[in-house]
C-alpha cells in the first residue's frame, strides 16, 4: 500500500493550482481593464475591480493564450503571462486604495465568504477520497478522464494536442472538439511543474468558472440596473445564491432510482439524477461537469455587456470597446460551440433590432466584433472544420424536433415522429417547470410585473428577451445528431438559465426591496403576495442540488456498497475502490518510470476505462478517451484488434507481435481482463515493471526487446 494518501496529495496538488490560476483568470482582465477603461475599471473601488477582472480574463485569457501558444509558442506565451504579471504589480503599486463604507465593507465579507465556501465544496467534491485501501472518484470522472487526458497532451505536444489516445502509426492532431479552456489548465500544470497534474488543475479551473460565474452575476446586476453601492452588492450576492437553486428533478429522479432498484435490481442513473429527462442541468452540476460550457456563457455575456457600455460613445471608442467583444466571442467559439451557436442567432437578431432603432453605429461596430471574432478564431474552425471532414460520420449536425420528454418515451416509441413531436409539445411546460422549477415561475412573475415597461426601449430587458427567446426555440425544437446525446439542446439553455437567474433577482426584490442578505433565511417565513410558491420551489430547487451533489460524491461508494445494484457501468463487483486505489499506484508508477513518448496500453473493449484518463500521463494506443473525429468503424475496429492482447489464450510472442503492429510499449492488464489468469504463467518469461493486486504494467514489443 502506498505510503502517500492520495486525498492529501489531491488537496496539495488542487490548492497550488488554484493559488496559480489567477496568472491567468484575474491579472490579464485588471491590466486590459485598467488600461483600456473597460466598464469605468479606473473609477471603481478596489473590490469591484478584481470581479471585473476574473470576468475580463476568463472571456479573454482562452482566446489569447490560444493564439499566443498556436502561432508563436508556449514560450511565447509565458512571456505574455509575465508581462501582464508586470504591469499589474505597476499598477496596483500606483493606484491609491479608495475608503468604503462598513456596510459594503462587511457584505464585502460574506461575499468573499461564499466564494471560499463554494471554492472548499467543490474541491472536496471533486477529488479522490481515499479510505484504507480503498479510492473513490466523483461520477463527473466520466468526463474528467476526456479533460485530465487533453490537458496532458496539451502538457506534452502543444496545441493542438496530439490526440493521447489514438496513435495508429503516425501522430494525428485532435482538433474536432471545443479545447479553449483546457490551454490554461495545461499553463497552470506547467507552471505548478510536478506538484499539479492535468487532472488537478481541472478540477481548480472548476472552482475558479465558478467564481467567475458569480462575478458575472454581480456585474451584470450591477451595470443594468440604476442601483450602487450597497445595493448592488446585495444583488450580486443574491443572484450567487440562486446558483444554489435548482428544478424539481429530485424527485421524479429519486423515484426512478429507488422504483428500477426494486424491480430490476441495479439503478439506472448511476448517481446523476439530470438524466431522468432531456435535462436543464442545475448549476452546481454545470460547473463540474461543463465548465467549459458555462465559460463560454461567460464569455457571451461580457460581449452583451461591452455592447451594451458602448452606447453612446463615439465610434473609435465603440470600435475599441467591440475589439474585446469581438475576442470574447472568439473564446466563446473555442469553449463550446453550442452556447456559442445560439448566441450567434441571438447576436445577428439583436444587432438587427439595434440598427432599426437607429443606433446604426452601434450595430455597424457589432458587425465588426464578429470579424474579430471571426479572425481570431479562424485557427481554431480551420482545425475544427478539418476533424469534421475527416470523420465519415456525414449527418447533418443538427436536426428538428420537439425536446423529448423521456419519462413516455418507453410507452411512445411505436407512434409516428409526428405524433410524437405533438405529444412532446403538449408536455413542453411540464418538462420547464420540473426542470427550471423556481426559475419558471419566476420568469412568468417577471413578464407580468414589467409587462408595462417599455422593454424596447430598455436596453437590457430587450437583449434578455430576444436571448430568451431564442434560447426558448433552439432548445425546444432543434436536436444535435453529432453524438448519442443532445447537447445542443442541453446547452442551449444555459443562457436562457442565466437570464431567468436575473429575472428571479428582480423578482425577490421587487417582493422585498428591502432585503437584507443577513436575515436572508427570513425569505422562507414571510408571507408576502406571490411568495408562497416561490418559497416552496426555492426549498425544493435548493434539495434538488444537494441531492445532485452529493448522489455525484457518493455513487461509487454505493457500486462497492451494493446499493447501486448491479450491472452498472463502474465495476462488475464490490471492489470498485480497491481496483481504483491499485489503478492510480500502478499508473503513477508508470509516470514516475518511463519515458514521457511511450505508448501504453489497457484493455480498450468494453466501458470506458476511468483510471487510465484521470492518472495516466502518457499518450495511450488505443482508448474511448478522445475518439473525436474517428470513425466509429475505426476505432471498434482498432480496439478489437488490440483487445486481443488481454485474451487468457496467448503468449509472449503474439503479445509482442501485436503490440509491435500497434505501436504499445506497455500494457496495463486489470484482474478484470482475461489475461489477468494467465499472468503466473507469463511471469515466468517476463517480470513485471510494477504489479500490485489488481494491476500488472509489463513492457512489450521493442519496448521489451529492443
Amino acid at each position: 500500500m502506498s505510503s502517500i494518501n492520495f486525498t492529501l496529495q489531491d488537496l496539495v496538488s488542487t490548492f497550488i493550482a488554484f493559488v496559480l490560476f489567477p496568472i491567468i483568470y484575474v491579472i490579464p482582465g485588471y491590466v486590459i481593464g485598467w488600461l483600456f477603461e473597460l466598464f469605468d475599471f479606473r473609477k471603481r473601488i478596489r473590490a469591484t475591480r478584481f470581479v471585473i477582472a476574473i470576468v475580463i480574463s476568463i472571456a479573454i485569457s482562452p482566446i489569447i493564450t490560444f493564439l499566443t501558444w498556436n502561432l508563436i509558442s508556449v514560450k511565447a506565451t509565458f512571456i505574455m503571462l509575465g508581462v501582464f504579471i508586470f504591469a499589474f504589480i505597476i499598477i496596483v503599486a500606483k493606484t491609491k486604495r479608495r475608503g468604503v463604507s462598513a456596510k459594503i465593507k462587511r457584505i464585502q465579507s460574506v461575499a468573499i465568504s461564499a466564494a471560499g465556501g463554494w471554492s472548499i465544496l467543490s474541491i472536496l467534491s471533486l477529488i479522490d477520497i481515499q479510505w484504507g485501501n480503498r479510492l473513490y472518484y466523483n461520477v463527473v470522472s466520466y468526463d474528467f478522464t476526456t479533460r485530465a487526458a487533453i490537458i496532458n497532451a496539451m502538457t506534452r505536444t502543444g496545441v493542438p494536442p496530439i490526440n493521447p489516445s489514438y496513435y495508429p502509426g503516425h501522430p494525428i492532431r485532435l482538433t474536432y472538439l471545443y479545447y479553449f479552456w483546457y490551454i490554461p489548465c495545461s499553463l497552470v500544470s506547467q507552471m505548478g511543474g510536478p506538484w499539479v497534474s492535468g487532472r488537478t488543475a481541472m478540477i481548480a479551473s472548476v472552482v475558479w468558472c465558478g467564481l467567475g460565474l458569480m462575478a458575472t452575476i454581480g456585474l451584470y446586476l450591477r451595470l443594468r440596473n440604476p442601483e450602487n453601492g450597497l445595493m448592488a452588492w446585495k444583488a450580486g450576492l443574491l443572484g450567487s445564491g440562486l446558483l444554489l437553486i435548482s428544478g424539481l428533478d429530485f424527485i421524479p429522479a429519486l423515484i426512478l432510482i429507488i422504483n428500477s432498484r426494486l424491480t430490476i435490481g441495479y439503478s439506472v442513473l448511476e448517481g446523476d439524477i439530470e438524466h431522468w429527462n432531456e435535462q436543464i442541468t442545475a448549476w452546481v452540476g454545470a460547473l463540474s461537469w461543463i465548465p467549459h460550457h458555462v465559460a463560454a456563457l461567460i464569455a457571451c455575456i461580457v460581449a452583451i455587456l461591452l455592447t451594451q457600455s458602448a452606447r453612446g460613445k463615439s465610434v473609435s471608442r465603440q470600435l475599441t470597446i467591440m475589439t474585446f467583444a469581438g475576442l470574447a466571442f472568439g473564446s466563446a467559439v473555442g469553449l463550446s460551440i453550442f452556447v456559442t451557436g445560439v448566441f450567434v442567432v441571438f447576436w445577428g437578431i439583436w444587432m438587427i433590432i439595434i440598427f432599426l432603432q437607429k443606433e446604426r453605429n452601434l450595430s455597424l461596430t457589432m458587425g465588426f466584433a464578429g470579424l474579430v471574432a471571426l479572425i481570431a478564431s479562424s485557427p481554431f474552425l480551420k482545425g475544427l472544420i478539418g476533424g469534421a471532414t475527416s470523420f465519415s460520420n456525414s449527418a447533418f449536425p443538427f436536426t428538428f424536433a420537439v425536446r423529448i420528454f423521456r419519462p413516455i418515451v418507453p410507452y411512445v416509441l411505436t407512434y409516428p415522429s409526428s405524433i410524437l413531436n405533438f405529444i412532446f409539445l403538449l408536455l413542453l411546460p411540464i418538462s420547464y417547470l420540473l426542470e427550471l422549477g423556481f426559475f419558471f415561475i419566476a420568469g412568468l412573475l417577471w413578464i407580468q410585473q414589467f409587462k408595462k415597461a417599455n422593454w424596447i426601449n430598455h436596453p437590457y430587458h430587450s437583449a434578455e428577451i430576444i436571448l430568451l427567446t431564442v434560447t426558448f426555440i433552439i432548445g425546444s425544437f432543434v436536436r444535435s445528431t453529432v453524438i448519442g446525446s443532445n447537447d445542443l439542446g442541453w446547452r442551449a439553455w444555459l443562457s436562457g438559465q442565466f437570464i431567468l437567474l436575473i429575472w428571479g433577482v428582480d423578482v425577490i426584490i421587487r417582493i422585498f426591496p428591502d432585503l437584507k442578505i443577513r436575515t436572508l433565511l427570513s425569505l422562507f417565513s414571510t408571507n408576502q403576495q406571490n411568495w408562497n410558491s416561490l418559497r416552496i420551489l426555492l426549498i425544493l430547487g435548493f434539495i434538488t442540488s444537494v441531492v445532485d451533489v452529493t448522489l455525484l460524491r457518493v455513487w461509487p461508494g454505493l457500486v462497492d456498497s451494493s446499493i447501486a445494484g448491479f450491472p452498472n457501468s463502474f465495476s462488475t463487483d464490490r471492489n470498485l475502490g480497491q481496483r481504483t486505489f491499485a489503478a492510480r499506484e500502478a499508473y503513477e508508477f508508470i509516470n514516475k518510470n518511463t519515458p514521457d513518448n511511450i505508448h501504453i496500453q489497457e484493455n480498450p473493449t468494453g466501458s470506458l476505462n476511468r483510471p487510465i484518463g484521470l492518472y495516466a500521463n502518457r499518450p495511450i494506443a488505443i482508448s474511448g478517451q478522445t475518439v473525436y473525429g474517428i470513425s466509429q468503424q475505426d476505432f471498434y475496429s482498432h480496439a478489437d484488434l488490440v483487445g486481443k492482447i488481454f485474451m487468457n489464450d496467448t503468449s509472449w510472442d503474439e503479445i509482442d507481435k501485436s503490440c509491435n503492429e500497434n505501436f504499445i510499449d506497455v500494457i496495463a492488464v486489470s484482474n478484470e481482463d482475461p489475461l489477468w489468469r494467465v499472468l503466473p504463467t507469463l511471469e515466468v518469461l517476463r517480470e513485471p515493471l510494477y504489479k500490485n493486486q489488481y494491476y500488472g504494467v509489463f513492457s512489450c514489443g521493442k519496448f521489451a526487446n529492443p
